[in-house]
C-alpha cells in the first residue's frame, strides 16, 4: 500500500514522518512517541466526530430487577444512543393478542364460549374486521405507553465502562440498547484529518525536543524548536476545530 494511503500503524508513522520531511530532514521524534500521537488522535476522532468516527448499533441486554449499572468492559463502546426495554410475559400484549381478540369476538358474535349455546371455541366470523380493531388497538396502547408508561435513559460511563440504566428497572427483562461505537482504527488512518491532525501533534513533539537548541542544517536552513512547537500547535488547533464543524454531535434518544 501507498505510504500516501496509509491502511496499517507502520504505513502511518511512515506517512507522518514523510510529511515532516524525512530523509531529507532527520525527524528527531521517536517512533514510539508516533504510535502513542497517533492513538490520540484516533481516540480523539472518534470521540468529537460521530460521523465518520464512530457506527451505531443495536444490541440486546438482559435486565435485572434492582439493578440499574451494567460492564462493558472491552465492548469498544463510545456513548450510548437510547435503550428499549421490552414487555414481560404476560404484559397487556399478551392481554391483547390477535388470538384473543378473535376468541373474543366470535364469543360474543356467535355465543362460542365455555357454557354458551355455541358449540366449541371456533372463530367466528367478522374476524377481518377484528384484526384491524386490534391493530388500531395496539397503536393506542403504544400511544398509552408513551403517555403514561415508564420511560428509560441509558448513559455510558467510560471511566468504569459501564451502562447505567434510570430509573431503576424493577423487573426483569430483555432491553433493546442503541450504542455507538468507535470505527477500527484501520479505517481511519487514511482519513483526511486524522492524518493533518497527528502530522501537527508530531511537529508539536518535534518542537519540545529541539526547544533548547537552535539549530542550523547543513543547507544553512535554521530550526528554531520554539516556531516548530506553535506552528504545530496552530495547525492542531485548526484541525480539532474542523474534526468539531464536519460532525453533527451525537442525537441521544430517551427510551
Amino acid at each position: 500500500m501507498s505510504v500516501s494511503r496509509p491502511q496499517t500503524l507502520d504505513e502511518m508513522r511512515e506517512y507522518i514522518f514523510t510529511r515532516l520531511g524525512y530523509p531529507v530532514v532527520n525527524v528527531e521524534v521517536d517512533p514510539t512517541q508516533v504510535d502513542v500521537i497517533v492513538y490520540d488522535t484516533i481516540q480523539d476522532f472518534t470521540r468529537y466526530n460521530y460521523g465518520d468516527g464512530t457506527d451505531l448499533e443495536y444490541t440486546t441486554l438482559i435486565v435485572s430487577a434492582g439493578v440499574s449499572e451494567y460492564s462493558v468492559k472491552d465492548s469498544n463502546i463510545e456513548a450510548a444512543y437510547d435503550i428499549q426495554l421490552a414487555d414481560t410475559m404476560g404484559g397487556i400484549n399478551t392481554l391483547f393478542s390477535p388470538m384473543h381478540m378473535l376468541l373474543y369476538d366470535d364469543w360474543v358474535t356467535n355465543g362460542n364460549y365455555p357454557g354458551g349455546p355455541g358449540n366449541g371455541y371456533g372463530i367466528g366470523g367478522g374476524s377481518g374486521m377484528i384484526l384491524s380493531n386490534y391493530q388500531i388497538t395496539m397503536q393506542w396502547l403504544e400511544q398509552a405507553k408513551m403517555m403514561f408508561g415508564k420511560h428509560y435513559t441509558v448513559k455510558f460511563n467510560s471511566a468504569r465502562e459501564s451502562l447505567i440504566i434510570t430509573p431503576t428497572p424493577e423487573e426483569c427483562a430483555i432491553a433493546t440498547v442503541g450504542l455507538y461505537r468507535r470505527a477500527d482504527a484501520e479505517k481511519l488512518y487514511n482519513h483526511p484529518l486524522v492524518k493533518k491532525l497527528a502530522v501537527a501533534r508530531t511537529m508539536v513533539q518535534w518542537g519540545r525536543h529541539l526547544g533548547k537548541y537552535q539549530i542550523t542544517l547543513p543547507d544553512g536552513i535554521t530550526m528554531n524548536g520554539f516556531e516548530l512547537m506553535n506552528k504545530g500547535y496552530e495547525e492542531e488547533d485548526k484541525y480539532l476545530e474542523w474534526m468539531r464543524k464536519e460532525s453533527e454531535p451525537a442525537d441521544f434518544f430517551v427510551g
